[in-house]
């Protein structure tokens, strides 16, 4: 866990809060790009760039999924990465069990577990090279 990361996802967390109130994450990417979307604020150039997630998956109707995230600027040197577990229906996969079965905008519930799920996200994400201090 990189501490100043999670400090500055908790004092703006309610951005994507905002998010959650008005519709549900399509998917984990949709998750993971909300919380490197607050984090790309931490510093301009070299901070996670929301728009350099790239995901390996390699799983099937279970796996795992493989978030690596590159820094803003000219042919980035940075990259952090987060692992996410999936499956196949709402009983074993977190997002699924969330989302449930409807299509209404998300109930205070659903808000409050979208919004556990993405600090889990910030708290799993890691730095690839461990000599960079963030």
């Amino acid at each position: 866990m990189i501490q100043k990361l999670v400090e500055h996802y908790m004092s703006n967390k309610n951005k994507i809060e905002e998010i959650y109130k008005t519709k549900h994450p399509e998917d984990y990417k949709e998750v993971v790009k909300n919380v490197i979307d607050i984090l790309s604020t931490v510093e301009e150039y070299g901070s996670p760039d929301p728009e350099r997630i790239h995901v390996i998956n390699d799983g099937d109707y279970q796996g795992t999924l493989l978030y690596i995230i590159g820094a803003k600027g000219y042919q980035p040197d940075n990259y952090w990465f987060v692992k996410v577990g999936y499956g196949s229906c709402s009983g074993c996969d977190t997002l699924e069990s969330i989302r449930g079965y409807q299509n209404t905008t998300p109930n205070e519930q659903q808000i409050k577990d979208y919004m556990t799920l993405s600090l889990h996200i910030i708290q799993g994400l890691k730095a690839m090279d461990e000599d960079v201090v963030y």
